[in-house]
């Protein structure tokens, strides 16, 4: 491991240590503590840099959302076919601002590549959250609610890395799902597992290969 690498990790540990969250506490609060203002309406922040250390303001024009409407299709039926338009919807999403920002060149996972234009977990889980906020406020999600990012830590719930997850939960279940756009690069459909398997140390199957 590089000195610079080991910089970075210890930087990216101790903004996870500090942002850990329970996945149904309300992600206003999450916002708050990160000094990030909560997406409403149009306007969003787009994070970058590693650990929103690069904040940009953003918002989604009329023909944005025509788009978004468009790609996301008619409403589902149940809750398991709203995570799989979820899934596919915060790729198209990745893909629709990865130009705009910079970050349509990043790849999946941390320490792959580091510099301009790559994210982190705590970038793409925050990226995550807010477009679930904002697809929540345009009415496109009837099943689920949207959670506060959670994280899961070495040793303690499996894995290398300190990692971090945005959080929807089933409105009649209760259960939390982890939907993780971290392990793909951008514009792929984001993972959508329990959180209970996510906890564990989930991870795709064919992971970097």
């Amino acid at each position: 491991m590089t000195r610079r690498t080991r910089t970075v990790f210890l930087a990216l540990a101790l903004l996870l240590s500090g942002c850990a969250s329970l996945p149904d506490e309300p992600p206003q609060e999450y916002y708050a503590d990160k000094k990030i203002p909560v997406p409403s309406g149009d306007e969003f922040t787009f994070c970058s840099q590693y650990g929103c250390k690069l904040q940009t303001p953003l918002s989604f024009s009329a023909q944005d959302w025509a788009d978004i409407y468009d790609f996301y299709g008619s409403p589902a039926q149940d809750a398991a076919g709203e995570r799989a338009k979820i899934a596919q919807t915060i790729g198209f999403l990745e893909r629709k601002i990865g130009p705009r920002t910079g970050t349509d060149k990043d790849i999946a996972g941390t320490f792959r590549k580091i510099g301009k234009g790559q994210l982190d977990c705590v970038d793409e889980s925050t990226n995550t959250t807010t477009y679930l906020l904002l697809m929540d406020g345009k009415g496109l999600l009837k099943f689920h609610t949207v959670g506060s990012p959670d994280t899961r830590f070495p040793i303690i719930h499996a894995g290398r890395w300190p990692h971090q997850t945005a959080v929807i939960i089933d409105k009649e279940t209760k259960i939390p799902y982890a939907v993780d756009s971290w392990f793909h690069d951008n514009g792929y459909p984001a993972e959508i597992i329990t959180l209970e398997s996510w906890k564990e140390g989930w991870k795709p199957d064919d992971l970097w290969r």
